[in-house]
């Protein structure tokens, strides 16, 4: 553990530059991102050792946050900030959620309310317009949303999910 990480904690790294107006990208490496929305400051790895910057502006879009920090107005201020991590105190790391997540899902047994068990969800992935969750079913991957309107229940302790799929979801993936 070196010196920076004794007193702070990671929280991701300045990935690039956006725009000529000294905006950064923030790639979030922490569990839960969304904990991470009303930071005041941070302190950026500089040389090895952690320099203090308020933010003025941030904008979410997970994984990924994008910064103006107080003094950086320009690229060539920000620039040299691409690649560098960014920290806050230990002290305001905040608390793990115990909440159940829709990520929390993968591992969990999809049985459908027509055709019975189906598979175990392999991924979640985050769609523009909606989350779907993947699954081999018969040799092929198949997604399938994850809303009100096709979950009808989830068992956390039996790790099992019901769902009502449409009617020829399955088919067209298996033809």
């Amino acid at each position: 553990m070196n010196a920076i990480e004794s007193k702070y904690f990671q929280i991701g790294t300045i990935k690039k530059t956006k725009g000529l107006k000294g905006e950064v990208q923030l790639y979030f490496e922490v569990e839960n991102p969304e904990a991470y929305e009303n930071l005041e400051s941070v302190f950026i790895e500089i040389n090895n050792k952690p320099v203090p910057f308020f933010i003025t502006t941030l904008r979410m879009q997970e994984p990924v946050a994008y910064l103006y920090l107080e003094g950086v107005d320009h690229i060539d201020q920000a620039s040299p900030l691409v690649n560098k991590k960014v920290y806050i105190y230990k002290k305001n790391k905040p608390k793990e959620s115990k909440a159940f997540k829709v990520k929390d899902l993968v591992g969990y047994f999809v049985e459908d309310t027509q055709l019975g068990e189906l598979a175990i969800i392999n991924s979640i992935e985050e769609m523009p317009q909606q989350t779907m969750a993947s699954m081999v079913y018969q040799n092929k991957e198949v997604l399938f949303p994850i809303n009100d309107q096709f979950v009808k229940s989830i068992d956390q302790a039996a790790k099992k999910i019901l769902v009502e799929l449409p009617d020829g979801l399955l088919a067209i993936y298996l033809s």
